[in-house]
């Protein structure tokens, strides 16, 4: 009978085995908690999605949550089976681990939630990126958001509720007194060890849980439902020390598709055109362009990238929402590209594809990778080469997203931000509304030296969408809908001042004008990448000098084709690496293509078609004029296109490649 009782007690855990089982549980709960406030949350972005596919997700969620807490609960894991929790100090170490512990987890949870609402993802690089490089217009935006101290509020009730329930889990496992047996203690151990490698590796094959494992469904909202924010901003860190679209590793570890000689030559013969002789073919895209002169002087250059503009919102676009009379209105006198795409999905993107000709990477934009290689020749340097001022201009904080710090790299010599457009004018949490920006900044121009380039960009268009100017609302509810078209149409109204402002200037006659949009509107009911969230406007508008009928260029193009497209309209021989072509110097049967990025995703618009990938996950080829709001309607049109599918895929995959390669520092 003793002897059964021996064989009962061994098989029976040492209480701080059992103590931390509790604790696990706990945290569970929390979990649980937030993945049921994250479904109610956004319900609408569901769709009508089957209940087994939810609650699949919930499993799939549970091992994401378990790789969080084992590693939250570690150290403890480590340290408490060897000491007895009836100790006061030891008992006092446990009540504060997991309080702070558990008291982090759920800040990093109600972070994820408000990050999800704006970006449709679970919180990622960027949340890190702004987090430790944002500078003050990062903090100002975070306290100023609506949510902010609601949350902080909920956030300290939680942790002191969280605080009585540990200080009563550690005090009941404390009460009674346990005998030392070491040899028990190690044994119980040793499984406890096991199973915690186990749960934080989530699965018994040879490589980890990854995200991918959250990807069970053609509906994107069930696919993130699984996934859990806390894991997917820790894998940030992960990525920033070993992702090879991240770092500065050898490039044999990186993008294995084809040798880099191999590579050069696809993406020469994509960009090639007859005017183009390559400076030096095994090493980079430099090439030196010429064009016929048009002008018997140098126009000035004056490009707006507007905040958010959309395709779909449009009018000159298709829509009949009639949200930008103004610049519909320019489109009937200018060059309009009624199928162009933004290269990323967000301003530093944009800002690299427009002014640099560089595409979207899954990874951090080249504005802020420091000591990253850049193989292009920014705008402003080019035109620094033919005596032209460069000016940028931009009612927020320069510093955001490293704007000026970046440029003043590139050529950019004068930078105009909220400082010198005057702090008292700041109206939203972003900065000064456009028209204020466009009013000053009129003035300012007949100062500047000619030649002269601007690039002015907008920022009013953006959340939270507040309105300096009433009296152009056409939307009177509080919808989140309205007031983004609310938005959208008073960013058209400041663009229409700005224009009849320019009109009266001596040098309006002189000045080309580009308009184009730094990334669309994402929707959330859209999977990425999908032409739908980034079709966008570029309109090319100069009517004194280019002619003021109107023309419509359908040709597929992209952000990183502005740069040789305007230098074609300029004239003249310049140097560049451009990763685009001069939409205006196509042969008319060129379908034309676009890159499109958004954090793991790519895609690929070549004339009808869309060829689109998730690292890590199975491709998609769709015809671009099949395509409605929700991919997962259309029909895959790979077998009916086998040659053009493999084609696209190649050129996509070689394309990503090699600006990930020629980015990367080399290795001394």
């Amino acid at each position: 009978m003793a002897a059964t009782d021996a064989r009962i007690s061994f098989l029976t855990p040492p209480r701080a085995v059992l103590f931390l089982a509790v604790a696990y549980l706990l945290g569970l709960c929390f979990f649980l908690i937030y993945r049921l406030t994250f479904l109610a949350i956004f319900a609408a972005r569901a769709g009508e999605p089957a209940f087994a596919d939810i609650v699949t997700a919930f499993v799939v969620g549970f091992r994401f949550d378990t790789v969080v807490l084992l590693l939250a609960l570690l150290p403890a894991l480590v340290v408490l089976p060897w000491v007895k929790l009836n100790r006061t100090w030891s008992a006092k170490t446990a009540v504060g681990y997991l309080t702070l512990i558990f008291s982090l987890l759920v800040l990093g949870m109600l972070a994820d939630i408000r990050y999800y609402n704006y970006f449709d993802t679970h919180l990622n690089f960027q949340a890190l990126q702004y987090l430790l490089a944002g500078g003050k217009t990062t903090w100002h935006v975070t306290v100023t958001e609506p949510f902010f101290w609601p949350a902080i509020i909920l956030w300290l009730l939680v942790s002191v509720l969280i605080f009585v329930l540990v200080r009563k889990l550690v005090y009941a496992f404390a009460r009674r007194h346990e005998p030392t047996r070491r040899l028990h203690t190690t044994v119980w151990f040793l499984i406890v060890a096991a199973l915690t490698v186990f749960g934080i590796r989530g699965r018994t094959g040879i490589s980890p849980i990854d995200w991918g494992v959250a990807y069970i469904s053609d509906n994107p909202f069930i696919n993130q439902l699984g996934l859990n924010g806390i894991y997917t901003f820790g894998k940030a860190f992960k990525e920033e020390g070993h992702d090879p679209r991240l770092v500065y590793i050898p490039e044999r570890f990186r993008y294995p598709f084809v040798p880099i000689d191999a590579a050069l030559d696809t993406v020469q013969a994509m960009l090639a055109l007859p005017n183009d002789r390559w400076l030096e073919p095994e090493r980079s895209l430099l090439r030196e362009t010429s064009n016929p002169a048009r002008f018997g002087f140098q126009p000035n250059v004056i490009i707006v990238l507007m905040e958010s503009w959309t395709g779909r919102y449009t009018g000159a676009l298709g829509s009949d929402l009639n949200l930008t009379p103004r610049f519909d209105s320019l489109a009937a006198h200018g060059i309009l590209f009624d199928q162009f795409y933004a290269t990323g999905s967000r301003t530093n993107y944009g800002m690299a594809g427009t002014l640099c000709a560089f595409p979207s990477l899954p990874g951090r934009s080249i504005l802020d990778r420091y000591n990253a290689r850049h193989p292009f020749v920014a705008l402003p340097a080019i035109l620094e080469q033919r005596r032209y001022t460069n000016l940028l201009a931009y009612g927020g904080d320069l510093a955001f997203d490293n704007m000026q710090g970046f440029f003043k790299t590139q050529g950019m010599h004068r930078f105009c931000g909220e400082k010198e457009y005057g702090t008292e004018n700041i109206f939203a949490k972003w900065g000064i509304p456009d028209e204020v920006v466009f009013t000053k900044t009129v003035r300012m121009i007949d100062s500047l030296p000619r030649p002269y380039s601007l690039t002015l960009l907008t920022l009013s268009n953006h959340e939270p969408f507040d309105l300096p100017d009433s009296s152009i609302q056409i939307y009177f509810d509080d919808s989140e809908e309205s007031r983004v078209r609310n938005a959208h149409r008073y960013a058209d109204h400041a663009l229409g001042l700005f224009m009849d402002s320019m009109a009266t200037l001596p040098s309006f006659d002189s000045t080309i004008f580009l308009f184009a949009s730094d990334h669309n509107k994402l929707e959330p009911a859209v999977p990425t990448p999908h032409p739908l969230q980034f079709r966008v406007p570029m309109l090319i508008y100069a009517p004194k000098m280019l002619g003021d009928s109107g023309r419509v260029i359908s040709t597929v193009g992209g952000q990183t084709d502005i740069i040789p497209t305007l230098m074609g309209l300029l004239g003249g021989t310049y140097t560049h690496a451009s990763w685009g072509r001069d939409l205006l110097g196509l042969d008319k049967d060129d379908p034309g293509f676009a890159s499109i990025c958004m954090l793991n995703k790519t895609g690929l618009v070549e004339g009808e078609y869309v060829y689109t990938e998730w690292i890590d996950l199975p491709p998609s080829f769709y015809r671009v004029s099949e395509l409605d709001r929700l991919v997962v309607n259309a029909i895959d049109r790979r077998n009916e296109a086998p040659a053009d599918y493999a084609r696209m895929q190649r050129r996509l995959r070689i394309f990503m490649q090699l600006a990930d390669q020629l980015s990367t520092p080399l290795q001394k």
